[in-house]
């Protein structure tokens, strides 16, 4: 848990929330959509909630729209 002062810290630097008080870095998933922040230290962790085809092939099996895709009416 961050104290006041390291969540003001991480705000004001855009260091990493998970407590190491590294820069973070913003992930993305292989279409390019932002999943999350990470800093080395919780990388692994963060991402390992995600199916690993969704980080490494652009055509990833989904079944919600993405962006606009697959709109029948075609808006």
């Amino acid at each position: 848990m961050l104290t006041n002062e390291e969540y003001d810290r991480c705000l004001r630097e855009k260091l990493c929330m998970c407590g190491s008080m590294r820069p973070r870095e913003a992930q993305h998933d292989a279409r390019g959509i932002f999943l999350c922040y990470t800093c080395p230290k919780c990388e692994r962790e963060k991402l390992r909630g995600y199916r690993p085809d969704v980080l490494s092939d652009p055509n990833y099996w989904h079944d919600e729209p993405i962006d606009g895709d697959d709109w029948e009416d075609g808006r």
